[in-house]
């Protein structure tokens, strides 16, 4: 955080309250989740760089190879823990985000203009 105290003196101060909130109330709200400090430096990673959508092995863009071995590790840990055949770590993301937009600017009927998958278009674009 420290470039962000740096760079940003009022939104570091701001995090740094909610945090203290954090820490200091006990929250009922079933969505929101508590991470561990290892899991928020991983998410505060250079991996937050990188935008692979499909699945290892199988992507729609290129330079994923070290992401594949990081999510194919997080497989097969969790087929361990939980002794499974199969498992996908993979969270919901652009389609909940897409829905959003879709419901707060579409109007019954509109039209949405939207590549195919294969061309760097979304799911929910009706790919």
């Amino acid at each position: 955080m420290g470039q962000v105290k740096r760079g940003d003196p009022e939104l570091y101060e701001l995090i740094e309250r909610e945090q203290e909130r954090q820490r200091t109330t006990l929250q009922l709200i079933a969505s929101e989740n508590f991470t561990s400090v290892a899991v928020m430096e991983a998410t505060g990673s250079v991996l937050t760089n990188k935008y692979s959508e499909g699945y290892p092995k199988k992507r729609y863009y290129g330079g994923n190879a070290v992401v594949d071995e990081i999510e194919q590790l997080a497989i097969d840990r969790l087929k361990e823990l939980f002794g499974a055949g199969f498992a996908n770590v993979q969270p919901h993301a652009g389609a909940n985000a897409n829905a959003g937009a879709y419901l707060g600017l579409l109007e019954p009927g509109d039209t949405v203009l939207a590549m195919r998958l294969d061309q760097g278009g979304h799911l929910t674009h009706g790919s």
